[in-house]
C-alpha cells in the first residue's frame, strides 16, 4: 500500500487556490487586488501563475496568508494538436525561458529550478490518456479547473485521471480557480494542504508530499486507511465515491436517510488504487489522491 495520508500528519488545513492569472498577463486583476479578494474569502494560500513570466508576488503575503510565484507556459503539441499547458508553482523568474517543445522538457525544467509542476486542465486541453503517460516531474493534473468548467464546461477532469492511473500512473490531483476576470471565475476550486506551517516551505513540502486534496465545495474532515479498509468522514454529502481501478469500487448513496457525513469501504487488496469522491447536494465534489495497492 502507498499512501502518505495527510490526515494523519502534524500540522494544519490551509485553502489554496494554486492558478491564477493578473494584469502581468491576462488577468482582470493586478495582483495586489487578486491577493486582496482571496485573503478576504479566508484562502490562506494563493500561487500567481501568470502565462509565460513568473510575476513577483511574496510581498503580498501577510501572517495569515502568503502569495507564492508561479508560471504557466503553453509546452508542446498533444496527439490531437492541441497545446498542453503547464503550471510551475515556486519558481525563480529565469523559467520563463524554460524549453516548451515538450511537456517533460517543461517539467523538468521546472523540477531543476526547484519548483512544482502539474498537467493544467486536461479535458479543456483536448489531452488523452496517451498524452498524460510516462510523464516525469509530474505532481499530477487539475481535476478541477472552475474557469474552465464555468467557460465552456470542460474543468472536470476525473476521467482523464482513472485512465492514467488505472494504466499505472501515480498523478495526484489538485483543485484550482484558473481565474481570469473579476470574481466571475473564482472560488470554485480549491486545494486544501495539510502543512506543518503557514510559510512558503512548508506548504511547497506538503504539495510534494501529496499532503492534500482537491475540492469545489465539499470537506474531508478525516481518511483513515489500513490494508482491510478505508473510512471517511466528510461534510454532509450525498453520495460517498470509493472510486478504484477496473470495476472495481463502490458508491454510497443517502437515498431517503439524512445527508452522509461518513462511509466505510472494506479492500478486497487487488484495486490497484481507491479514491474517494464526496459528492454534496448540489452536485458540488471533493476528491481524495489515491490509496495505491503498491
Amino acid at each position: 500500500m502507498i499512501f502518505d495520508n495527510p490526515f494523519a500528519q502534524a500540522g494544519n488545513w490551509y485553502k489554496a487556490n494554486l492558478h491564477a492569472h493578473t494584469t502581468e498577463s491576462d488577468g482582470k486583476l493586478t495582483p495586489a487586488d487578486k491577493a486582496i479578494h482571496y485573503r478576504r474569502q479566508g484562502y490562506h494560500v494563493l500561487a500567481i501563475t501568470d502565462h509565460n513570466r513568473v510575476t513577483p508576488c511574496r510581498e503580498l503575503s501577510a501572517s495569515d496568508f502568503i502569495c507564492i510565484e508561479g508560471i504557466e507556459l503553453g509546452s508542446g503539441r498533444s496527439g490531437t494538436g492541441s497545446t498542453f499547458h503547464v503550471v510551475g508553482m515556486d519558481v525563480p523568474t529565469s523559467v520563463a525561458d524554460a524549453a516548451t517543445d515538450h511537456p517533460q522538457a517543461t517539467l523538468d525544467a521546472i523540477a531543476e529550478a526547484g519548483g512544482v509542476g502539474w498537467i493544467a486542465h486536461p479535458y479543456w486541453s483536448c489531452l488523452v490518456a496517451q498524452d498524460l503517460l510516462g510523464l516525469k516531474n509530474c505532481l499530477g493534473i487539475e481535476v478541477i479547473n472552475y474557469g474552465c468548467e464555468i467557460e465552456i464546461g470542460k474543468g472536470i477532469s476525473s476521467i482523464h485521471w482513472d485512465d492514467v492511473l488505472v494504466r499505472g500512473e501515480k498523478y495526484l490531483a489538485l483543485g484550482v480557480d484558473d481565474g481570469h476576470r473579476c470574481g466571475w471565475d473564482f472560488y470554485g476550486g480549491f486545494t486544501m494542504i495539510k502543512a506543518e506551517e503557514l510559510s512558503r516551505e512548508a506548504i511547497m513540502a506538503a504539495l510534494r508530499k501529496g499532503h492534500f486534496y482537491a475540492s469545489a465545495g465539499p470537506l474531508i474532515h478525516d481518511l483513515q486507511v489500513t490494508d482491510e479498509a478505508i473510512s471517511v468522514e466528510c461534510s454532509p454529502a450525498a453520495a460517498i465515491n470509493f472510486m478504484a481501478g477496473d470495476q472495481r469500487g463502490w458508491c454510497i448513496q443517502k437515498e431517503n436517510r439524512p445527508p452522509l457525513t461518513g462511509a466505510r469501504y472494506l479492500r478486497n487488496g487487488n484495486e490497484k488504487y481507491v479514491r474517494i469522491e464526496v459528492v454534496d447536494e448540489t452536485g458540488l465534489r471533493a476528491w481524495s489522491n489515491p490509496v495505491f495497492d503498491a
